[in-house]
């Protein structure tokens, strides 16, 4: 007889097999449970940073197995991930500032002095008195002009003298620094830009008024009527329809034209006759002006001795004297011109006399070569170290026109001798200065050639612009 099991049996092996399996997986899942530790991430370099945001940062922590030998002291091993940190910026020492300062200026004017001026603008009288004494070897600040401009400037407060700037003229300014208690002065040259100018028109009334009226400086107008004096009287010589041409330096300031320089070359045409002038500098001599051929346009003598402003007197025979009232020779030339206007030596030589000398009044009498001399009455006084024995270059400055002795006004009056006689200073016959040596030739020759390029430019650029 055959009995019959209960199914349930059959199924116990499935259900230990899969209790078995369960519990193995708890026991897996137990035993590898991660530890965690939290830890403040702490670095010097960005405490601040890192304390601002007070993050903490969860770092899964792997323990290491040790050996048993392993020391007791030494640290964990963990394994960090990567964390981004966006970093705070330091903030740097800033460099010190320079103080804001308080700049008062003052233009001068007419009976201003020194101490008036900085007492007005706040400065004390000891600080007026170390600044006048720091710059006396640089400047003498007693000279100050009418139309300078003076500036002063303090720290925020105006509670301490900063600096002291004042415009000597318009190349050089004087600046004085205060440090410390301290003034330090110094004179600063302002750089300029060497330039050309050329001018050329008719002369419709006078070479003074004609260059005028085209922009030429009035320096420059002189220098010109000085270049051509042997050969052309722009006083009385000038005619309607006469031409000049000429090409000058001229010294620039940001663009400004702040200064005329020298003439460098030059052209007029009087009465149909033109006269050329070139300016050039042997090495180890003095420039002169030479024409296109290199010949000198210096004489021997000045036609006039000083710039004047018209011929008042001529040479004659004859004349009713003003003061006199008696016809009698009047054997020079009186120049009208300013009181105290400078009179030159018209040639090299040695003063004979210098002093009173009756009705000719102050007077000057200049010995020559070749029998020569020349008489300068009328004046007002003499220039330094002229007197009797004084040897002196033609154009050096022996006195100022005045109007001493028989004299109604200002005037130089003029006197040429040849051996002994006076002789008209207009119509003498004198000698030219020396040519250029040939070795000179070829290099004047050259600055001829590019002298004629300002002088003759070419007329589309002519048309744009008379300056170049």
């Amino acid at each position: 007889m055959t009995t019959d099991r209960p199914r349930f049996w059959k199924s116990i092996p499935f259900l230990l097999s899969t209790l078995l399996i369960i519990f193995s997986y708890l026991g897996f899942w137990w035993l590898s449970a991660p530890e965690t530790i939290s830890k403040e991430v702490l670095a010097s370099d960005s405490a601040a940073a890192l304390e601002q945001n007070k993050a903490q940062e969860t770092i899964p922590e792997e323990k290491e197995i040790s050996s048993s030998t392993q020391s007791q002291t030494e640290q964990p091993h963990f394994e960090v991930n990567p964390v981004s940190v966006i970093a705070t910026p330091v903030a740097l020492t800033p460099e010190p500032l320079v103080p804001e300062l308080t700049v008062k200026e003052h233009v001068l004017q007419k009976g201003d002095t020194l101490y008036l001026v900085l007492s007005r603008l706040g400065v004390s009288d000891r600080e007026i008195y170390d600044i006048t004494k720091s710059s006396k070897k640089i400047y003498n600040l007693k000279k100050i002009h009418p139309g300078q401009k003076i500036a002063v400037a303090f720290d925020a407060n105006e509670a301490q003298l900063a600096s002291v700037a004042y415009e000597i003229d318009a190349l050089n300014h004087l600046e004085i620094l205060h440090s410390e208690g301290q003034f330090t002065a110094k004179k600063t040259t302002i750089p300029l830009e060497l330039g050309i100018e050329r001018r050329a028109g008719s002369i419709t009334d006078t070479l003074y008024e004609s260059a005028r009226r085209l922009g030429v400086p009035p320096e420059v107008i002189l220098d010109l009527s000085d270049i051509f004096a042997w050969d052309v009287d722009f006083g009385n010589d000038i005619r309607t329809g006469d031409h000049f041409n000429l090409v000058y330096e001229v010294y620039r300031k940001e663009g400004e034209i702040i200064r005329a320089g020298r003439v460098l070359a030059a052209e007029v045409t009087n009465r149909g006759e033109t006269i050329r002038a070139y300016y050039f500098k042997p090495e180890g001599e003095r420039g002169d002006y030479y024409n296109e051929k290199g010949r000198s346009l210096r004489k021997a003598f000045l036609k006039s001795p000083l710039r004047y402003r018209y011929i008042s007197s001529g040479y004659k025979t004859r004349r009713l004297h003003p003061i006199l009232k008696v016809n009698r020779p009047h054997l020079g030339i009186d120049f009208a011109a300013g009181r105290d206007t400078p009179v030159r030596a018209a040639s090299d030589g040695v003063v004979t006399f210098a002093g009173w000398n009756g009705g000719y009044g102050k007077t000057v009498i200049i010995r020559h070569r070749n029998g020569y001399k020349t008489l300068y009455g009328h004046l007002s006084s003499f220039f330094r170290g002229i007197k009797k024995g004084k040897k002196v270059k033609q154009e050096d400055f022996i006195g100022r026109v005045g109007s001493t002795g028989l004299s109604t006004g200002p005037h130089l009056h003029y006197t040429l001798y040849k051996n002994g006689k006076a002789i008209n200073p207009r119509k003498a016959e004198v000698l030219r200065g020396k040519p250029l040596g040939k070795e000179w030739l070829p290099p004047f020759s050259n600055k001829v050639a590019l002298m004629d390029h300002y002088l003759y430019p070419i007329p589309d650029l002519l048309a744009i612009s008379d300056s170049l």
